[in-house]
């Protein structure tokens, strides 16, 4: 049986209060990535505590490229969210020694963040819109359109806050 999101978060709350890398939390997370190998902050952490861990892990290469899976499927799992796409590139810069490549895995992880942060502040304006809480619409509203100053998305919910731009 697959646990529930909760007993994934409840067993991932106690791998975090572990110390990284030790064997109690290098085991608990190999628990839960083996009841839910797509479970991204499982996937994330375990690349971390993995590198932390163990020093008899064998052939570095494999050991390496073990975790550098794990960050992968991170990745992916997550529909490229960019707290994984940081994680691998992380990885890619320090380990692997590929600036390059890590720099290509963190300007698309700022540019989905950017993506969020703009739709997150349209949504918000909106809410406080629809509350009437003019003022905090509008202060939102400034800091979007600094960061944002062509935003149809933004322009949309100020429009529809009724806020004079």
């Amino acid at each position: 049986m697959h646990p529930s999101p909760h007993e994934l978060q409840q067993w991932l709350s106690e791998a975090r209060s572990l110390e990284l890398g030790s064997p109690q939390q290098l085991q608990l997370l190999q628990r839960i990535r083996t009841h839910c190998p797509a479970f991204v902050p499982a996937l994330l952490i375990s690349g971390r505590a993995e590198l932390w861990g163990k020093e008899d892990a064998g052939p570095p290469e494999a050991f390496f490229d073990e975790v550098e899976r794990m960050l992968h499927d991170a990745v992916e799992a997550s529909g490229r969210d960019p707290s994984a796409l940081i994680g691998l590139a992380r990885f890619v810069s320090v380990v692997r020694d590929s600036p390059q490549d890590a720099e290509n895995l963190y300007r698309e992880a700022s540019t989905r963040v950017l993506e969020m942060l703009e739709e997150s502040w349209a949504g918000l304006i909106e809410a406080l819109g629809e509350q009437e809480k003019k003022d905090e619409a509008t202060r939102i509203a400034q800091s979007a359109l600094e960061l944002f100053p062509q935003s149809k998305q933004i322009s949309e919910a100020c429009e529809f806050a009724q806020l004079d731009k």
